[in-house]
């Protein structure tokens, strides 16, 4: 099962992204460009966009070892 926690950093437009599948947690931290996400639904869904293409990236680099 996984589980997914996103929390905004004050008012500025960088989320903390937490990933966990079983044992296993990926966190990061994502940038929003201030220009290409106007509300902060736009913010929250481009974060959770870039996290997921990186937890994704994260999981083939850790298969192929």
């Amino acid at each position: 099962m996984e589980k997914l926690e996103i929390t905004r950093n004050a008012h500025t437009d960088q989320f903390s992204v937490v990933l966990s599948r079983g044992n296993d947690t990926i966190r990061c931290m994502v940038t929003v460009e201030a220009g290409r996400a106007t509300s902060d639904e736009e913010k929250h869904r481009a974060a959770l966009s870039k996290a997921k293409a990186l937890a994704r990236a994260l999981d083939v680099a850790i298969k192929d070892i």
